[in-house]
């Protein structure tokens, strides 16, 4: 996905500008990444970076008239009302779809640039004079930098693999990262999967001086946020529908084509509010699958309507299956080992979704940051399916809500969002540029005011559809919410949707045995057609004896298979056998084994890696400044 790499060295030696073409270049996954590099010897900074065609980023490096402040910035930012008639009033021409604005932006607020930011972002600011190098990245840590400290050298880069590339005794996985991944979901903390490669913690200001050893600074703490005094209810309410009118149309205005990705709950919901609110009308779209149309397409649908814009489902076909070793392949490489192999559907999906437009507004998050949703749980494995060692890591982890004696909204928004969420929003912004409003700085922060009881209730997105947009608040939800009647009837759709929603997540993920075994004898009545699809799509508990069979079971049969390092061969042979047979269901365990074999072999031995496009290729050549 668009970021960067770099290389910042004591001693500059020969090679150096190789090794960062090939850090670059091992980022260049689509024909639609432009690329550039800039040089400063006499720093020992070497620096490339990726960004899509026309996106916000796509004018770097920005260089001051005088020549002494360069800003190499990837990602996106929203500017407040404030800052921009702010910068207004000092005479500054400001488009907002384009960060050449962004060195106005440093020189009007100097050291307090990097708190006016606002959105996913990385980037490094040089300051030639005082010769001072700052890498920085948004606050939350959602735009992820990868790192790693050698003797004399500091190497960084958005994608793991551009250190993999260049450094080859990286390429190990640590036991200790795996067992969290396994037991989580993701790795915990700023460790990664790969050894002495550690993340960028967010809100980072790392300064450099006359060398490759960082100044560790902090521009953001988060218990600035929590601190804040909390609102009463009745004033919070008005808060957050001021701020969500304000707020949420910024993310829809742009040069390029925006369009939503619609569902059928309130997150898409209260934008398509408050962009009718703003008179702001963009097309959407909504991802399906094989088993006819979900909740989520046939309510989004009729919202399209209603706010008079254009609706298509994309939907997973016979070329997702006929092609599912290379999306399975690609969903691994492309997000360095943090999603499966069985996301391979988001990579096939998010790219018929550029062709439609190339920025995707979602509501992602809306439900962890306005309600309480969690994210990271504990997943229970059979002791047996471990090799030794790693059966040690495993037994020495604990679930997190033992760590927290009260889950809070800094936990969700500081470390699971970061943590658990960045494989899947790595895959999707490697083919589109993906938003969401309920992260905005303004919007997060006023959260942390809001009493418990507020977010507990979750009324918030309810209350402001209906004050906002009566339009919009006839159609019930995915969960029962809205629609017309009182308490006692929202409560009885609200169990029955619910229920609804816990018997196909049953039936598609979490099937038992003995269940499993039911459903082989009435497979002639295929019930998936008819358990299936109201609110999911994924069915790779089915997919895995019906398209994917064969590919997994050579992929996991073959005699130089890497994941037996960590897992028992026999074991991980007889759950294949059985889940392939019907008898058992093993859709877990056969998920994480055959993405530890995908990132062995394309990230660590780097055989069969995704290959990257070939600059040629791409309409802009790469463009080197050199600097000295």
């Amino acid at each position: 996905m668009p970021g960067l790499a770099g290389i910042i060295s004591e001693k500059p030696y020969e090679g150096i500008r190789e090794e960062l073409g090939a850090m670059v270049e091992v980022m260049r996954h689509e024909k639609f990444y432009r690329g550039g590099q800039y040089v400063n010897r006499s720093l020992g900074l070497q620096i490339g970076w990726i960004s899509h065609e026309n996106s916000f980023a796509d004018c770097m490096p920005l260089i001051s008239h005088d020549k002494n402040i360069v800003l190499i910035f990837q990602g996106e930012n929203y500017l407040s009302e404030d800052t921009l008639t702010q910068l207004r009033r000092s005479g500054n021409r400001v488009d907002e779809s384009n960060a050449q604005y962004l060195l106005n932006l440093y020189y009007e607020t100097g050291d307090n640039f990097f708190a006016r930011l606002n959105g996913w972002f990385c980037g490094i600011l040089v300051d030639l004079g005082l010769r001072k190098i700052t890498l920085f990245n948004d606050r939350y840590g959602m735009r992820r930098i990868y790192f790693h400290e050698g003797k004399n050298e500091f190497l960084f880069a958005s994608e793991a693999k551009s250190l993999l590339r260049v450094r080859p005794g990286l390429r190990a996985i640590r036991a200790d990262g795996l067992a969290e991944y396994l037991r989580y979901g993701c790795i915990v903390g700023n460790k990664t999967l790969f050894k002495n490669i550690s993340l960028l913690p967010g809100g980072a200001s790392w300064v450099f001086e006359n060398g490759a050893t960082p100044r560790r600074e902090r521009y953001f703490d988060p218990s600035d946020w929590d601190r804040q005094p909390a609102i009463a209810p009745a004033e919070f309410y008005e808060r957050f529908a001021m701020t969500v009118s304000d707020v949420f149309p910024r993310y829809a205005r742009d040069s390029r084509d925006v369009a939503i990705a619609a569902t059928a709950g309130l997150d898409t919901r209260t934008i398509a509010a408050a962009l009718q609110a703003n008179g702001l009308s963009l097309p959407s779209y909504t991802f399906g699958g094989p088993y006819g149309e979900t909740l989520d397409i046939q309510k989004a649908r009729q919202i399209a309507a209603i706010c008079r814009r254009s609706h298509e489902a994309i939907k997973l076909d016979h070329a997702f299956f006929k092609e599912f070793p290379e999306f399975a392949q690609k969903s691994v490489y492309l997000s360095d080992g943090a999603h499966d192999a069985f996301g391979a559907h988001d990579i096939y999906l998010n790219r018929i979704a550029r062709h439609l437009a190339p920025v995707r507004l979602t509501g992602k998050y809306g439900s962890e940051i306005v309600k309480n949703r969690r994210l990271i749980h504990w997943i229970s494995y059979s002791s047996d399916f471990f090799e030794s060692d790693l059966k040690t890591f495993m037994k020495g982890l604990q679930p997190r809500d033992r760590l927290h004696r009260e889950r809070s909204l800094s936990n969700t928004v500081f470390e699971e969002l970061p943590w658990y969420e960045y494989g899947l929003l790595s895959i999707e912004q490697s083919q589109l540029t993906l938003r969401t409003p309920y992260m905005d700085n303004d919007l997060v922060k006023l959260m942390f005011q809001a009493p418990p009881e507020v977010r507990g209730a979750g009324q918030l997105q309810v209350r402001y559809i209906r004050e906002t947009a009566p339009e919009l608040r006839g159609l019930i939800t995915n969960m029962g919410e809205l629609g017309s009647g009182g308490a006692l009837l929202g409560k009885i759709r609200y169990l029955f949707y619910r229920a609804l929603f816990k018997t196909e997540y049953y039936y598609l993920f979490a099937t038992p045995h003995w269940l499993t075994r039911i459903d082989r004898k009435l497979a002639k009545l295929h019930l998936e057609k008819i358990v299936a699809g109201r609110e999911k799509f994924e069915g790779y508990r089915i997919w895995i004896k019906t398209h994917l069979g064969d590919f997994i079971r050579q992929t996991l049969s073959n005699p130089n298979a890497r994941y037996v390092e960590f897992f028992d061969q026999k074991s991980v042979q007889g759950m294949v056998t059985r889940h392939l047979a019907g008898t058992h269901n093993y859709l877990n365990e056969i998920n994480k084994v055959l993405t530890i074999e995908l990132i062995c072999a394309s990230l660590i031995d780097q055989k069969g890696a995704a290959k990257p496009i070939r600059s040629e290729s791409i309409g802009r050549p790469a463009e080197l400044i050199s600097a000295t």
